[in-house]
Parts: C-alpha cells; sequence; structure tokens
C-alpha cells in the first residue's frame, strides 16, 4: 500500500493536448516529488500492481536491425523514425539481462525510435541505462483514433544510472504504437525490459460497460458480462424472496 500510495506523486510530466490519452499514473525509480527515492525493482514492482496483466518483452532471441525493424519474440517490432538516430541489438551487461536495445544520437538532437505492438495496449514500460540525466520523451498514438499525445520527462543526473519508466493510461487509452526518445549528453543509450499490458481499472471499465469501443482489446465479451448481470439480479430477487 505504501509503495502505490507513492504513484500519485511521481516524476513531473507535461503533456499536449492533441488526444485524451491522459496518463493515470507515471512511475520512476528517480526522486519523487514528496523526496522519497524507490529502486528500479521497487518502482517497476509498483507499476506492476496496478495492472490486471502484462508481458515483459526482452530482447532475448530478437533479431533485425533498426532501419528494418527488431522484431522480438513477443511480435513487437522496434524501428529508426530516419532522424539520423540509430538503435541496434546490444549485448551489453549493463542492465544486467543480455541483450538490450543500444541506442546512438550520431549528432541528432534525440535517440528516437518506434515500438509497434502486436495489439493495443494500456500500459507500457522499460529499463533506462546512461542516460545522464538527458530528457526522456514519449509520443504515443491511440489505437481508436489514431491521435498522438506528447510526454515529456527527465532522467537522472549523472551518467551510469540504471532507472525505470513506467506509465499507466486511463481505461478508456489503449495505444497501438509507441515512440520513445533521448537526449542523452553523452551520445549513447540502453533500453531494456519493455513490458507491455492493461490495467486494473480498464478491465473493471469493461466489465461494467463492455460495449466501449476499447473493450475488444481488453477481450472482456459482451454475454460474458450479461451473464455475470443476470446472477446479480437473481441474486437480488433471492435475497427479496428470503425476506419476505
Amino acid at each position: 500500500m505504501r509503495l502505490i500510495k507513492y504513484l500519485i506523486a511521481a516524476i513531473a510530466i507535461s503533456g499536449s493536448a492533441a488526444s485524451n490519452a491522459a496518463i493515470i499514473t507515471v512511475q520512476g525509480s528517480n526522486v519523487l516529488n514528496n523526496g522519497v527515492t524507490m529502486s528500479v525493482t521497487e518502482a517497476r514492482s509498483a507499476w506492476e500492481a496496478l495492472l490486471f496483466s502484462h508481458t515483459l518483452d526482452t530482447i532475448i532471441g530478437a533479431t533485425g536491425t533498426g532501419a528494418n525493424g527488431i522484431t522480438t519474440t513477443a511480435g513487437n517490432v522496434y524501428k529508426n523514425i530516419g532522424n539520423g538516430s540509430n538503435i541496434s541489438i546490444s549485448n551489453s551487461s549493463a542492465l544486467g539481462s543480455g541483450p538490450a536495445i543500444g541506442g546512438s544520437r550520431n549528432g541528432a538532437s534525440r535517440i528516437s525510435f518506434d515500438v509497434f505492438f502486436t495489439s493495443p495496449v494500456n500500459a507500457v514500460a522499460f529499463d533506462v541505462y546512461d542516460n545522464d540525466g538527458g530528457g526522456m520523451q514519449l509520443i504515443l498514438t491511440d489505437a481508436n483514433t489514431g491521435l498522438e499525445t506528447l510526454f515529456d520527462f527527465n532522467s537522472t543526473k549523472g551518467s551510469g544510472h540504471r532507472e525505470f519508466f513506467g506509465v499507466v493510461f486511463e481505461p478508456t487509452t489503449f495505444v497501438s504504437s509507441l515512440r520513445v526518445g533521448g537526449t542523452d549528453p553523452g551520445g549513447s543509450t540502453i533500453w531494456d525490459n519493455f513490458s507491455f499490458g492493461i490495467g486494473q481499472q480498464a478491465v473493471d471499465s469493461c466489465t461494467l460497460n463492455p460495449s466501449q469501443p476499447q473493450c475488444t482489446n481488453v477481450g472482456v465479451s459482451e454475454p460474458v458480462s450479461l451473464a455475470l448481470f443476470g446472477f446479480g439480479l437473481a441474486g437480488l430477487a433471492l435475497r427479496r424472496r428470503i425476506k419476505k
């Protein structure tokens, strides 16, 4: 409970008004607004506590290049955006989990790459190493409207830091793709342990109202929900009969 309490006071962000892709929570392992510092493990655990389900999309077994797209075993694709920066499969053990996504700025304003999900997601997270206090940027593409939302936040100052960043969107927001950007002053950054999933609030919302457009992504079918509703009515009728 203590960890979840701190989620509301997470790292500062700013978002554009381009769409309704509001964030419920931003969780980071750097110093929070209330002065509490979380470890990477604590921050990830707090993020996972808000989810109904999630998948860890490691780079182990991934194939391809940043130019043509790096495809992971989960089916997601990581690809350069063409701004001059480059990503590749890195065997650096800096994050302690084998292969990772290594990025180089190559003179670009930021290391940027796109992540295309096999199916829309309601929450995303990743570990990042050695961003040297640079900015971190997420551009989200809404799966239902196609509109984009921009969020900016900062990593911890200094080199050699390992951090965790995780976001959970409001129940009606599902993302089909994500653009990640880092402005590492040193020119290189490593990302790993990308995770994606569905927040518990999204599932709860679709259980109550499965006709919402995003509920096909959640997998809550209307017949099942109607059956649950029917059981509820039957329970009420039985209760009234007993009272009589």
